[in-house]
């Protein structure tokens, strides 16, 4: 009789645990207002479409954008917020964990 082999947990599930938890998202939410360039349209005679929601992001130094629909503009925000405080703390535990270095091997130096 065959016996499965147990499965090693991988690495990545603590992390996917936390990030399903935490979502995030890099990027800005821009509110516009645009013309659609029919002939006729309100929008011709000044009074534009919108607002209209749209994210922007960095991909491989190119500028991306999507539209957004107005019900998914709250949790988008609510992601680039988690993004943006995840980059603070990040900053904060590297400078930290610099200072310790520097702690460290000062104390070394003097031996």
């Amino acid at each position: 009789m065959r016996f499965p082999t147990p499965q090693r947990p991988s690495r990545l599930q603590p992390r996917q645990a936390f990030f399903d938890s935490f979502p995030i998202l890099a990027g800005s939410l821009v509110k516009q207002y645009v013309v659609c360039g029919k002939s006729g349209c309100r929008c011709q005679r000044g009074q534009k479409h919108g607002p209209l929601f749209y994210l922007y992001w960095k991909e491989q130094g190119r500028s991306r954008s999507l539209y957004v629909p107005r019900e998914k503009v709250v949790e988008i925000r609510r992601q680039i917020r988690n993004y943006r405080r995840l980059q603070k703390e990040l900053a904060k535990r590297v400078r930290h964990q610099l200072r310790e270095w520097q702690r460290n091997l000062r104390e070394e130096h003097r031996r």
